[in-house]
């Protein structure tokens, strides 16, 4: 082990097999774990999970060299014995990497471009949640509800109609169920016990302690089973003149072109261009539009653009229910917009901007982000980082920090705004810039 550190950032001693799991004992959070380690080895640290290390890069700063002056060498997806269980091998978009990934990541970008994403087409498609929300609300008013339950059904719907052109009514049973397996999912992948699985998967495979999972294992079933199912209706109705109306039909559409062009061009490339079409295999290009690739990339896209918001937005209806001269301040911007408010207005409303910054700084929902690996060996700043070595921007660390954030476990919007109360502080914008950058689904 001595052998693995020695050109490696410092950090708490790795024991054995555990690595540096078993000190998340000693501390009330894995924030806090991670916080108190910033103060004493310094913003790299090495943690240890097993025996692989995680190089965490925990200042602004050096984010910047990591992250941005080396986006090239730090951009990698980290496959593990997890991943690969949940998706099923190299599947999706957000855990893979080369020719595939950028294949898929294009063709799923343009098409949500298409159905509105990033533009006044899906303002839309929000307004119109938005109001049967509020409509519910109203026909409930003098019953007790799940304010949560109920978010959870209008950002669902929001992503549920682009994937597979279907909405769900405000308090379904089968969203319910659906929302609840993919809540679960979430919390279950950032238990400590899963970083055993990953760093010894024989442990997946012992009684006692390999309960976690085969949750797993049941939880991926549920999901497994409903977007299969929406996959096949999507099949049976699919036909080549039909007019393309969501993200799954559009898939089936550039798999049958694809399969088209790959039979028209066999002759030629069977006898006369041999070196394309071994090329293409190495690429993997053409294989990886398939049914199995469209429900995994479905899966992706409909957990990652979804339990992000819709815990982000039960954070902010707790921050307003705290805070009501928040809540009364943020209502006075917005009344001065008028009754229809666009994403536009939010030059005229900083203060509404501001707060949603705070909201997610003190939500922090992902304390330890998608985990990147080094694409080839690099020395930096003395430390000599091997191929697939994992490095990951611990963003939960800055968002935490009294140097970079006054009383960061208090609520305070203005810190996100200059003295006039009007102009952003631009030093912190570059912290949501780079949790965008490796973060595909934010588009969504």
């Amino acid at each position: 082990m001595y052998w693995k550190r020695r050109n490696l950032p410092p950090g708490p001693i790795p024991l054995l097999a555990a690595g540096n799991i078993p000190y998340l004992l000693f501390y009330n959070s894995i924030d806090e774990m991670f916080l108190s380690w910033k103060q004493r080895y310094g913003p790299l640290i090495t943690f240890w999970i097993g025996p692989i290390p995680l190089v965490m890069v925990t200042e602004v700063d050096v984010m910047k060299k990591y992250f941005i002056l080396h986006s090239d060498i730090f951009s990698n997806r980290w496959r593990n014995f997890i991943t690969d269980t949940f998706m099923g091998g190299a599947n999706g978009v957000v855990q893979i990497d080369g020719p595939k990934w950028q294949e898929q990541r294009r063709f799923s970008l343009h098409v949500l471009r298409d159905f509105g994403v990033g533009r006044s087409l899906m303002e839309e498609k929000i307004e119109l949640e938005v109001q049967c929300f509020i409509d519910y609300l109203q026909q409930k008013c003098n019953t007790e509800i799940d304010i949560c339950q109920m978010t959870a059904v209008c950002v669902g719907n929001i992503i549920h109609n682009i994937l597979f052109g279907k909405r769900f009514p405000q308090g379904s049973k089968e969203f319910h169920f659906l929302h609840s397996v993919l809540d679960k999912q979430s919390r279950l992948v950032v238990n400590p016990i899963m970083g055993l699985y990953i760093a010894s998967p024989w442990f997946s495979k012992i009684p006692l302690i390999n309960g976690k999972y085969h949750e797993l294992l049941e939880l991926r079933k549920i999901l497994w089973t409903y977007l299969r199912k929406q996959v096949e209706e999507h099949r049976q109705n699919y036909s080549s003149q039909m007019e393309l109306t969501d993200f799954t039909y559009t898939y089936m559409r550039e798999m049958e072109e694809r399969k088209e062009r790959d039979e028209q061009g066999y002759f030629k490339y069977t006898f006369l261009n041999v070196y394309v079409i071994l090329i293409e295999v190495f690429r993997n290009v053409v294989e990886s539009f398939s049914e199995w690739q469209l429900t995994m990339l479905l899966l992706d896209l409909f957990f990652a653009g979804m339990e992000t918001t819709v815990t982000t937005m039960k954070w902010g209806f707790l921050m307003s229910l705290i805070h009501q001269d928040v809540q009364a301040k943020i209502q006075e911007e917005l009344d001065r917009c008028g009754e229809r408010i666009r994403l536009s207005d939010q030059t005229r409303c900083p203060f509404t901007v501001a707060t949603i910054k705070e909201i997610q700084r003190i939500a922090n929902i992902l304390p330890i982000n998608l985990l990147r690996t080094a694409a080839e060996d690099i020395n930096i700043d003395g430390y000599y980082y091997p191929k697939g070595t994992l490095c990951i921007p611990q963003i939960s660390v800055v968002m935490n920090d009294p140097q970079f954030f006054k009383d960061p476990t208090t609520f305070c919007p203005d810190r996100f705004l200059e003295a006039d109360m009007k102009t952003p502080k631009r030093y912190f914008q570059f912290i949501f810039i780079i949790e965008f950058r490796l973060n595909f689904s934010k588009s969504l």
